[in-house]
């Protein structure tokens, strides 16, 4: 109904004005809601990224103390079988850790050879010989009982007078070798990948 002094075109135009001031008011409230609603998936998503990032952290620190753990078996037992190449007879070493078991000391195939275990560790992918552990001397695959010091091998420091001659020579020298260079090597399959240890030692009486 309309009042007296109030045109009808008049209050159409006031509803419409308020029609619109509330449609507005909607439009903004929609429109807060959707700046919320993104600031949430945003601040959700960097928290996710921030999560990974951190589990990745903890996998990271986690693999890299088992591969250190591992290494310091690997160096423990290289610096074991040292040991035990240093309490025995000079003489007798070559002959035992060689690769021809028909010149060991207490007979034909009776000395413990090249390699040797170690326990603790995983052997590496493709190990044909089933050790992790190995000990290296100076002799060429086609005569292994053969000690040569005119080898060129500079992980073992030769060529290099073995028998305190004065001479480096292509003779064998099993016999009469004065100075031993030994390299003992461990490999394993680590969380990382193939693990390797090395110690070198020169096993003697000269200098």
């Amino acid at each position: 109904m309309v009042s007296a002094g109030e045109s009808p075109m008049l209050m159409r135009g006031n509803r419409g004005q308020s029609r619109s001031r509330i449609d507005l008011r909607g439009q903004g409230r929609r429109l807060r809601r959707g700046q919320t609603i993104l600031e949430v998936l945003v601040a959700f998503v960097a928290l996710i990224a921030g999560l990974l990032g951190f589990a990745r952290s903890i996998v990271s620190s986690m693999a890299t103390s088992g591969t250190s753990h591992e290494a310091g078996l690997a160096r423990e037992a290289a610096r074991q079988q040292i040991e035990v190449l240093r309490d025995m007879d000079l003489e007798d070493i070559f002959a035992s850790f060689n690769t021809d078991p028909g010149d060991d000391p207490d007979g034909a195939g009776t000395a413990p050879g090249r390699f040797f275990a170690v326990e603790e560790l995983d052997l590496a992918l493709g190990d044909a010989d089933g050790f992790a552990g190995e000990v290296l001397l100076p002799y060429v695959d086609v005569a292994p009982g053969v000690l040569r010091e005119d080898l060129v091998d500079k992980r073992l420091g030769l060529p290099r007078d073995l028998n305190g001659d004065g001479a480096v020579d292509e003779l064998d020298h099993a016999g009469d070798y004065q100075l031993l260079p030994v390299l003992v090597r461990v490999e394993w399959r680590s969380t990382a990948g193939t693990g390797r240890v090395e110690l070198r030692t020169m096993l003697g009486n000269l200098r």
